[in-house]
């Protein structure tokens, strides 16, 4: 190979790494635009109950809900959680009973949710979907070491072979 000509392999690694990374940069990007553009919330899925819809690691944004308007039957809603304090709750609208009250279920729950959620509850309506993007987050917040760890080692593979110079540092080619 001539001197000061690119090595293709290392052309090849540093594109793909510097590509996969500017994915990754980008969703993270389209993830909080809405938020910060538009006052919307993200967060991220933590559980598999709305498979095959929404991933664990998925991030989904919600525009607040309309004021004096009920979600329609079938769409996702970002709730309180009327069994567990503190916690939200994301889930489909199954049915809007007679008082306006919510009775949601996951997707991927064979029977709807046995406590309905009050309008009050109500903190958003789906609107986006950011796929994987939170997974890092998801990984931590459910105490996964092993994969938590692998992520962050393929993290660092890639920001490595993003640095390599295309050119070998070695003089005796």
């Amino acid at each position: 190979m001539a001197k000061g000509t690119p090595h293709p392999i290392r052309v090849v690694t540093s594109v793909t790494s510097r590509t996969v990374l500017g994915s990754m940069v980008g969703l993270l990007l389209w993830a909080q635009l809405p938020v910060v553009a538009l006052g919307w919330t993200a967060g991220v899925v933590q559980s598999g109950s709305m498979r095959p819809a929404l991933m664990p690691g998925d991030v989904v944004l919600y525009q607040p809900p309309p004021r004096n308007r009920t979600p329609a039957v079938g769409q996702i809603v970002l709730v309180q959680d009327p069994t567990r304090p503190n916690h939200l709750l994301t889930h489909r609208v199954h049915q809007v009973l007679p008082n306006n009250d919510l009775i949601t279920k996951g997707d991927a729950n064979s029977t709807p949710d046995s406590t309905p959620v009050r309008p009050t509850a109500l903190q958003g309506v789906a609107r986006l979907r950011v796929p994987w993007i939170g997974l890092p987050v998801q990984l931590w917040r459910t105490k996964q070491p092993v994969p938590e760890a692998i992520l962050l080692l393929g993290l660092a593979t890639l920001l490595a072979l993003a640095a390599l110079p295309p050119h070998s540092r070695n003089r005796h080619n």
